[in-house]
């Protein structure tokens, strides 16, 4: 871990810290970007809390991030995080990409965005309810890392945000693919085994724990199962061997999808959710190619330069 302590200690994009892996998964001009304080949304001092009810310990962290096997791999390294990404990973919140939720947990985090219930109800199994940090905060994820509730430049601000989510998920989901091939992974079965889980997704759920079942695990897993903090291990070291090229991978990986799988999710979600929440959820169709979600995140950084000079002549940030 030593010899990579440059490349993993985090780095800033303006005035917020983000993970160090950034400077080789993205193109070096996002270290560039000016990107002013969102002053107006913080973690500590949440505006949520007295706004609109957020419960005061989790606040927004009422979501299960989607964390890729190399980052736990790089926090199963890293004697800080080690023993809480040991627990995550044991307790059934992993699939061979990383986390995600099971069929169940989706269901009750888009109950939670409807209203249908409360504040509290879902909270990041990662935030420390005593001190509310995040406890692998140097491997969270893209979403973490760029989520503000409010933004001082206002929709241009929103939007830049936004865009630079969609650009880093995308090549965390790529590089989470790659990495698992690196390891031996045979894709194509995991993905056909993935699609069969459609036939049976009241299996696909512990009923207790509410996390991904031991049948589901086992079958997704397959040869590695039982050796998931072996697989991640082996997913970080990949990406730890090729920083240098990181952005060019991910955009040259082919983005595999489960869309039987989801498919099924979605019937089962459509009468409960509204079919908007349920397509945020879930979106339809191909992936976006990753260089184009590099240009529409420079776009979005344009329209904010523009915006914080047309806001500075009119003294006004909306």
């Amino acid at each position: 871990m030593n010899e990579h302590a440059s490349i993993l200690k985090p780095i800033t994009l303006g005035a917020h810290t983000v993970p160090g892996l950034w400077r080789s998964m993205l193109p070096e001009d996002v270290l560039y970007f000016r990107v002013d304080p969102e002053a107006g949304s913080s973690c500590f001092n949440c505006p949520q809390v007295k706004a609109h009810g957020f419960h005061p310990t989790s606040r927004c962290c009422s979501y299960i991030p989607r964390i890729p096997n190399f980052l736990l791999g790089l926090a199963l390294m890293d004697a800080e995080t080690q023993a809480v990404a040991r627990d995550f990973v044991g307790s059934g919140y992993t699939i061979p990409e990383g986390s995600q939720v099971s069929p169940l947990q989706m269901e009750q985090s888009l109950g939670f965005l409807s209203g249908q219930l409360p504040h509290g109800t879902v909270v990041c199994p990662l935030l420390d309810r005593t001190s509310k940090k995040c406890q692998v905060y140097a491997f969270r994820n893209g979403v973490c890392s760029t989520f503000f509730c409010r933004h001082d430049q206002g929709q241009a601000g929103a939007e830049f945000w936004e865009s630079l989510t969609d650009l880093v998920t995308q090549v965390e989901t790529a590089l989470a693919q790659w990495a698992l091939a690196q390891a031996g992974f045979d894709l194509d079965a995991y993905f056909e085994r993935f699609e069969s889980l459609q036939h049976s997704m009241d299996t696909c759920t512990d009923p207790v724990t509410g996390t991904w079942s031991d049948s589901a695990r086992r079958l997704l897993f397959a040869e590695w199962y039982g050796r998931e903090e072996e697989l991640f291990l082996h997913c970080a070291t990949a990406i730890l061997e090729n920083t240098k090229d990181l952005f060019e991978i991910a955009g040259q990986q082919r983005l595999r999808q489960t869309p039987g799988y989801d498919r099924a999710q979605r019937e089962r979600l459509g009468p409960r959710f509204e079919a908007a929440l349920i397509a945020e959820a879930l979106p339809e169709g191909e992936a976006v190619p990753i260089r184009s979600l590099w240009y529409s995140t420079q776009l979005a950084h344009r329209n904010l330069q523009l915006h914080r000079l047309k806001a500075s002549s009119t003294g006004s940030s909306d």
